[in-house]
């Protein structure tokens, strides 16, 4: 049951991309949108688990809005369409503010 976490939150700022990381199952994906895009940069992208297969992606227009380069092929780039696809395409959504 793959489940879609939408970070919105700077984890230097807030402890929610914390909890998320905690809660990550096999086969989940991330999508990092409004201040949410600074976890691009925070150390704790190294303790997500490689062997769980996430999907990182970053709504595009956030990420420029803020100055920050995403690094492909790390990130996959989305726009607000592709947000909501994602959306329907897993069984569950979380959104972590």
């Amino acid at each position: 049951m793959a489940t879609l976490h939408i970070v919105r939150q700077s984890a230097f700022i807030s402890n929610d991309f914390s909890q998320c990381i905690t809660t990550l199952g096999k086969d989940d994906t991330v999508a990092f949108i409004d201040d949410g895009c600074y976890n691009m940069q925070h150390n704790l992208m190294k303790s997500i688990d490689a062997k769980l297969n996430i999907q990182l992606h970053v709504l595009a227009k956030h990420a420029q809005a803020r100055a920050l380069i995403i690094n492909e092929p790390e990130f996959g780039k989305i726009n607000m369409k592709n947000l909501v696809e994602l959306t329907f395409s897993h069984d569950r959504v979380i959104t972590w503010q």
